[in-house]
């Protein structure tokens, strides 16, 4: 995964004279520490950018994907603890009809998924590991 220029790495310091950077966290880790399961992003993202503010990003995959849900090959929105908002190119298939997701919140050990007007809950225990693209 390749990070954007905006994010700062910190030093790791260990007992030599020199520090050296620490790698840049992947999209993986960066869901993980604003709450959320790795689950919801498939396999393969190819990078992310965070926006300079830290909240807008925008998520890098190979091409479209489908599994559970659809995702073009580039999803976007505004991140905080426990919050995406504005998102762009996920969808998920009600009956013969693919409906935008919104927006997702975490709410204990539960994921809210905004569709229009309606709120699926997901146990997020479902989403522990990252679905392979068909």
């Amino acid at each position: 995964m390749v990070a954007s220029t905006h994010l700062l790495a910190a030093a790791a310091t260990d007992n030599s004279t020199s520090p050296s950077p620490s790698p840049d966290p992947t999209a993986y880790e960066m869901l993980q520490k604003f709450g959320f399961p790795v689950g919801i992003l498939p396999e393969g993202v190819q990078g992310y950018k965070l926006g300079d503010d830290s909240s807008s990003f925008e998520v890098y995959l190979a091409g479209d994907c489908q599994f559970r849900a659809a995702k073009n090959s580039r999803v976007a929105g505004s991140v905080s603890a426990g919050s995406i908002a504005s998102l762009e190119g996920v969808k998920v298939k009600e009956a013969l009809v693919w409906l935008r997701i919104s927006q997702v919140d975490v709410d204990d050990d539960h994921l809210k998924l905004h569709v229009g007007p309606f709120t699926k809950s997901v146990a997020v225990d479902q989403l522990a590991v990252s679905p392979h693209c068909n």
